[in-house]
């Protein structure tokens, strides 16, 4: 590479977006700061300490005055350490988005999450917990991170070739062997199959007991023009359009199995991605919840049940427990799912308005909020309704630094703080805070 291309302009005169670029630490979205000039650049597919060949997103000429810029790496010029042979070539340059650290050591994905959770606490000023006592742990019996998806939604091209988009990228690329999807998923083999005209994207589930489950989704899709192969084995077929969803062979249900309890979910429903999450979490989140027999506790952004299951036994029969989601269909599978529980009841509602209303207060609450967090609101509205412990289950760690800020300065403090590997090969974390209030 001349010089002449390293500062922008190759021998034609036209902008040129390749730099060599020296990775150092990482930045949140799986990227890692380089710099340039003085410009700070956000590559993806490198590794700390790695020298890369990078090829800008956008034209130089056009982003002169932007802060940063953003840049894939396309050659390895110096690998670094931590650089291993990718799990997933597909997912590599200009590849599939979904596993930006294929090419990264699994303990060294946990070193570096753990140093990018640790720095987003700092810069939030979450002051009461040991931060540096916070590691990404992984999850149990996950030796090499791959199969763990269970759930993998596809886009389709208007062609019907069944794909991923790439990496901030609206454009559908072919998935390989797909590694990271279970092996239910992996036999559907959609990359070789032609959706029907109208189908915008289609989600494969795998859950932990009965067939898979396939999900074709497009406004305009015709339920009736849809033909079910016969390599998708046994699988439940489902059509999603603007009407709702349309059952073609199952009932639009998949069944998860955590303990001795089933759950029913929608298959285009919310359910934790690792084939090990529920189970983990669960167990993670009884430790800690603490609710008193005989108490109250919610289970706010509760989906369809799952840690409302571990509040009620806590609680036991004279306790109450009340489950809160914003979706409809959610709420009423939560319903159903814990109808053996009379001390559950599940409400249909936005959280925030829910707890803003009157209700005297509770013992203890657990949230499960979507990654744009709990929120400063919310978070002020229980800090002052609950009464011994807030257990926080965040997929997103700079909103869950930012909520445990704003619990701080309103008079808590975080007592256990853990976070675990659940999405290996990408920049994904699942942490588990806990909060009590300082003594008034």
């Amino acid at each position: 590479m001349s010089p002449e291309q390293e500062h922008g302009h190759g021998d034609d005169g036209a902008a040129t977006r390749f730099l060599t670029l020296t990775a150092g630490a990482p930045a949140t979205g799986g990227t890692f700061v380089a710099r340039h000039e003085g410009r700070v650049v956000f590559v993806r597919g490198t590794a700390p300490g790695e020298t890369v060949t990078a090829q800008l997103l956008e034209d130089p000429r056009e982003q002169a005055s932007a802060r940063f810029w953003r840049a894939e790496a396309v050659d390895v010029l110096e690998a670094g350490l931590d650089r291993v042979p990718t799990v997933w070539p597909e997912a590599g340059t200009d590849g599939v988005g979904g596993a930006e650290w294929a090419h990264i050591a699994l303990p060294a994905q946990r070193r570096i999450a753990t140093e990018v959770l640790q720095d987003l606490l700092r810069r939030a000023y979450v002051t009461s917990y040991p931060l540096d006592d916070v590691q990404v742990e992984p999850a149990p019996h996950d030796v090499y991170g791959l199969g763990w998806r269970t759930r993998v939604r596809f886009a389709v091209d208007e062609d019907g070739r069944v794909g991923m988009r790439g990496w901030r990228s609206h454009e559908v690329r072919d998935v390989g062997e797909n590694p990271l999807a279970a092996e239910a998923i992996r036999r559907l083999d959609l990359g070789s199959w032609t959706a029907p005209p109208g189908t915008e994207a289609v989600d494969a589930v795998a859950p932990s007991t009965g067939p898979a489950s396939v999900v074709l989704i497009g406004r305009g899709l015709d339920p009736e023009a849809v033909e079910v192969p016969a390599s998708w084995g046994d699988a439940d077929v489902s059509v999603r359009t603007a009407r709702g969803l349309v059952p073609l062979r199952g009932d639009g249900l998949v069944r998860e199995r955590v303990g001795e309890r089933l759950f029913a979910v929608s298959a285009t429903g919310f359910w934790q991605v690792h084939r090990r999450a529920a189970e983990l979490l669960s167990e993670v989140v009884a430790g800690v919840l603490r609710a008193p027999r005989g108490g109250s506790a919610w289970d706010l952004f509760g989906g369809v049940g799952l840690f409302a299951a571990v509040a009620a036994e806590q609680v036991g029969e004279d306790g109450q427990v009340i489950t809160v989601e914003g979706n409809r269909r959610a709420s009423v599978l939560a319903a159903e799912n814990l109808q053996d529980l009379p001390q559950v009841s599940a409400a249909t509602a936005d959280v925030t308005d829910w707890v803003k209303a009157p209700r005297g207060g509770v013992d203890c609450v657990v949230l499960d909020p979507p990654r744009a967090g709990a929120g400063l609101e919310l978070m002020g509205l229980l800090t002052r309704a609950v009464r011994r412990r807030i257990v926080y289950v965040s997929c997103e760690p700079s909103t869950l630094a930012r909520d445990l800020a704003a619990a701080e300065k309103a008079g808590w403090s975080v007592v256990d703080l853990r976070a675990f590997d659940l999405f290996p090969h990408t920049h994904h974390i699942e942490s588990v805070a806990v909060l009590e209030p300082v003594a008034r």
